[in-house]
């Protein structure tokens, strides 16, 4: 089984978890805090899980644009072997998202304007699927385009660090009972110096495992404005999903 089946909502939460749990949201940066001065090898225990997030939070809040190579291995009962999946991802502020599936099947996943899209140009066909402004929200904490502090409204949180130059990391754990019917567990990585994550992995609930991890990134690159558009041409099937009465 290659590539992904025709969206039902709990797969396109799931799909948009892997790629936007990267926590890469942007507003105006907040003015740092007293915590920003102090060595974060300097804190420990609670201390340091502040700042971290603190910083992580600025850090996100400050961007306005990212490119990422990205590499995607997804493992489940349904799939023989396990799957790579190589591509690019683009992120534009304040929450447009769009992933470029390149190997091992062209496809393009895009979030803007309340639509979540997926489009095989090999197979001439596309879901597009409307979302209410009440799920917005909770979508766009699934598609990563919230900051790390509000993703702690949906998990519990551990942090842990084994020492430069490996990662921190954060292992969430969902709270939300709409969430733990779709998610076990996520687990993130975040690079020491550019304090953005890296590496994101998710488990869902039925055992699924998908894994992320973004390379040579680049911070605040300009876009042209219509790589967040689709235009499809003749022949490509279209399939319209208005679900802004609510997502169950």
């Amino acid at each position: 089984m290659r590539g992904f089946p025709p969206l039902s909502w709990p797969l396109l939460a799931l799909v948009l978890a892997g790629g936007s749990i990267a926590l890469w949201p942007a507003a105006s940066a907040p003015a740092a805090g007293p915590s920003s001065a102090v060595s974060l090898d300097d804190l420990h225990g609670s201390a340091k899980l502040d700042a971290l997030v603190e910083r992580v939070v600025e850090r996100q809040r400050g961007l306005r644009s990212l490119r990422a190579d990205f590499v995607q291995v997804k493992t489940s009962d349904m799939l023989l072997d396990a799957v790579r999946s190589t591509g690019e991802f683009f992120y534009s502020a304040p929450d447009s998202v769009r992933w470029d599936y390149a190997q091992p099947d062209p496809m393009v996943v895009l979030f803007n304007d309340d639509f979540v899209t997926t489009y095989h140009p090999t197979g001439k066909r596309a879901e597009r699927v409307k979302v209410s402004s009440r799920d917005r929200r909770f979508v766009q904490a699934l598609a990563g385009t919230l900051p790390l502090d509000d993703l702690m409204v949906y998990f519990s949180l551990t942090m842990s660090d084994a020492g430069a130059p490996r990662p921190y990391t954060f292992d969430l754990v969902p709270t939300a009972a709409t969430l733990k019917k779709k998610l076990d567990s996520l687990h993130i990585e975040i690079d020491r110096a550019l304090l953005l994550p890296v590496v994101v992995e998710f488990r869902e609930a039925d055992g699924d495992f998908t894994r992320y991890e973004f390379r040579q990134l680049q911070i605040d690159p300009e876009f042209d404005p219509d790589r967040f558009k689709l235009e499809f041409g003749d022949g490509v099937l279209v399939e319209t999903i208005d679900a802004s009465n609510g997502l169950s």
